[in-house]
């Protein structure tokens, strides 16, 4: 393919949008949002904010305000209201999470919403996450504020919250005591949280993971579905579970592994009756079965991983989205305009080397558009004690200072590719040229306007 990627972002400072699972441009696609900020050293510090705006047709960035709200994995979630220049972003507002409205076209913040905001329907219904406990937990949250449901594994009181933006209606869609309790005992797991909400293209159903910890210190997934009116919650697998997305109306595809012997070996009676010294030990022999790879020419993908596809049911049998194809995580996003596409990347490989790549489901063709390498540049460590404050010492245990740094600040930089709504571009965040800038790539010759795929070799 002679096309390349181009930057999307002008100016000084470090340009980012966050997670896969948003459409990046508005309506007109004219105005691409995107969050900027300076050093991208540490993770977010609570006392420094970033900036919110949008990226101009002439690339240049308009600043309409500031945020204490972000991650560099997930931004501010900050996202188009319908197909209107309105937009919602979190941030932090008199000591609590919440999100702000903004208008792209009259350049002003038109409202401050009670509650934060992760995923939002064209009409104005907002769902959001308990970000205090995604941080304290080690999850996408934000710094800066302390886990009120800290004392509790399964706490009634917080999980998802539903809020009109433009009535301010607001009710709890779902608990995590609730989820907790939904075909399994609660009490198998520790710090119970939800995260990664992400609504159907219908907007009537809302897919997210449950996570909890487990004794020996490792974490389970639940990949669980619920109606956008809190009905009808369902649980469609349990395992190891990662990045996903809505295929259509009734099927998500995910990455990970379900119903293997470790989960089996997890769930025994045995297992949960071990004293805690040994299950640490089991913890080893565990990990052993999970990450044993022959080295060298020998080497595969984990056949045990796979991109799977799961119906909107209860306890789904999975089938496969490209088995073979594509042979590792990354992070999905299928075409609005023709579900039949999905853009995706792969993490770094041993060179430091990521990959954007097309996939269209119905011929299972793989497209590979280009590759992004990391940067060599390392976290500052001096400042990343006092921004880890907060985070369980659990979790703090369970990996390095420099790891830990180095994963939650903007040098870790996943592709996390985005679409326009028109599907003839996507929109992802790269490093390798040295700073951290938002690209864009247009995939109009690959992906046809009017739905059908285009020939290519």
């Amino acid at each position: 393919m002679e096309q390349q990627e181009k930057v999307l972002t002008k100016g000084t400072g470090n340009f980012f949008f966050g997670f896969h699972d948003l459409v990046a441009w508005n309506n007109a696609g004219d105005k691409l949002l995107a969050l900027r900020i300076d050093n991208i050293l540490t993770p977010p510090n609570p006392n420094v904010p970033c900036d919110i705006g949008f990226v101009n047709g002439d690339n240049s960035f308009v600043k309409l305000g500031e945020t204490y709200a972000y991650n560099y994995p997930q931004g501010a979630r900050q996202q188009w209201v319908g197909n209107s220049d309105l937009f919602v972003v979190n941030d932090r507002v008199n000591g609590a999470w919440r999100s702000k409205v903004y208008n792209a076209s009259t350049r002003e913040c038109t409202a401050v919403l009670d509650y934060p905001t992760h995923v939002i329907t064209d009409d104005g219904w907002a769902f959001g996450l308990d970000y205090a406990r995604l941080n304290r937990v080690g999850g996408y949250g934000y710094t800066g504020l302390p886990d009120a449901h800290a004392d509790s594994h399964t706490p009634e009181n917080t999980g998802i919250v539903k809020h009109n933006i433009h009535t301010k209606k607001y009710s709890q869609l779902v608990s995590i005591k609730a989820v907790a309790n939904f075909q399994m005992n609660p009490n198998l797991g520790n710090h119970h949280y939800l995260t990664h909400l992400l609504l159907n293209p219908s907007q009537n159903r809302i897919a997210f993971l449950h996570r909890y910890k487990l004794k020996d210190g490792g974490e389970t997934t639940r990949l669980m579905t619920i109606g956008t009116d809190g009905k009808n919650l369902q649980c469609l697998a349990t395992g190891f579970l990662s990045h996903f997305d809505w295929k259509d109306n009734n099927h998500i595809a995910i990455w990970g592994r379900t119903g293997s012997g470790v989960e089996k070996l997890r769930n025994s009676l045995l297992y949960k009756m071990l004293p805690s010294g040994l299950i640490s030990q089991g913890k080893k022999l565990i990990k052993k079965l999970l990450y044993k790879q022959p080295k060298g020419a020998a080497a595969k993908p984990n056949s045990a991983f796979n991109w799977l596809l799961f119906k909107d049911e209860n306890n789904a049998e999975p089938g496969f989205l490209a088995k073979g194809i594509i042979n590792e995580d990354g992070h999905p996003m299928f075409c609005p305009a023709n579900r039949d596409w999905m853009i995706c990347d792969t993490y770094p490989d041993e060179n430091g080397i990521r990959t954007l790549f097309l996939f269209q489901y119905s011929t299972q063709r793989r497209v590979d558009l280009g590759q992004y390498k990391m940067i060599d540049t390392k976290p500052d460590l001096t400042q990343a004690q006092l921004v880890l404050n907060g985070v369980d010492k659990g979790v703090l245990k369970a990996f390095s200072l420099e790891q830990m740094a180095f994963t939650r600040s903007g040098l870790h930089c996943d592709l996390h590719p985005r679409w326009k709504k028109d599907g003839t571009m996507v929109a992802f965040d790269s490093i390798h040229e040295g700073s951290r800038l938002i690209y864009g790539y247009d995939v109009s010759n690959i992906v046809l306007k009017n739905g059908s795929a285009a020939t290519h070799h």
